[in-house]
């Protein structure tokens, strides 16, 4: 409570000496506004006490009244009329639309359970991706034409990489960009139906299974944290698509 009267403070402490019988009327949807602005901002830090909401529907009509008697006087002085001024102005009430807009979208977004699932799995699984890694192309052909005749992949990937591991567990997101996605485009137990050339190396790979992490948190304890990156990330999206049309690419 008292880090909330703190934070209106600045401009209260002046309007006490500017408490007028005839002090400036402040609509009430106004002050409504900044009290569920400030209600949120206290929800969002854990363990807060609950907020006395007179007291700060006071501390916000004071805050109000002394920025009204403040713009007045600015006014008066002429302020309105700097080319700086207007400019600030400009800036700051193109700013407040677009962050307005900007939760308008994110407020008109629906995200299912099911798509948080999904979500939740990509993240928290573990893949055993098995490389098999040829000398050259040619090789890797061949090796290919006996998998399809028949051959056993850890077969092969025994004759051609003897070192390597018989399993390779590992989270997908350590892999670099070029693996993660094509080791997305398999489902479990299958190969790479062809020979794949990333910097010079000869490729097949196989995914030989998937399971949950075991350090991943459980689904129901990050769902809302997904949820809100999920409409995040579509805000975005729809951000992007919206400068496009109008001549600006945030990816350039």
């Amino acid at each position: 409570m008292k880090k909330s009267i703190t934070r209106l403070a600045g401009l209260s402490i002046m309007a006490a000496g500017l408490a007028f019988a005839d002090a400036p009327k402040i609509d009430t949807q106004r002050i409504n506004v900044m009290l569920k602005q400030l209600e949120h901002q206290m929800q969002a830090q854990p363990g807060a006490p609950e907020p006395n909401k007179a007291e700060i529907q006071k501390e916000i009509t004071l805050r109000l009244q002394s920025a009204e008697i403040l713009k007045a006087e600015a006014i008066k002085a002429g302020l309105d009329k700097k080319p700086d001024t207007q400019a600030a102005w400009q800036n700051v009430q193109a700013q407040f639309y677009a962050a307005q807009y900007v939760e308008h979208l994110a407020n008109s977004i629906e995200i299912n359970d099911n798509d948080l699932r999904r979500q939740y799995e990509q993240i928290s699984q573990e893949i055993n991706l098995l490389p098999i890694v040829f000398p050259s192309k040619e090789a890797a052909e061949e090796g290919l034409t006996k998998l399809k005749k028949g051959l056993a992949y850890e077969t092969l990937l025994k004759q051609v990489n003897p070192e390597a591991p018989a399993s390779n567990w590992m989270s997908p997101k350590q892999l670099p960009p070029d693996f993660a996605q094509l080791a997305s485009q398999l489902k479990n137990g299958q190969i790479s139906p062809n020979v794949i050339t990333i910097d010079g190396h000869h490729i097949l790979l196989k995914l030989a299974g998937t399971r949950l992490a075991s350090n991943a948190p459980a689904f129901d304890q990050i769902k809302d944290q997904l949820r809100e990156q999920a409409k995040q990330q579509k805000v975005q999206e729809q951000i992007n698509q919206i400068l496009q049309k109008n001549g600006i690419n945030l990816n350039e």
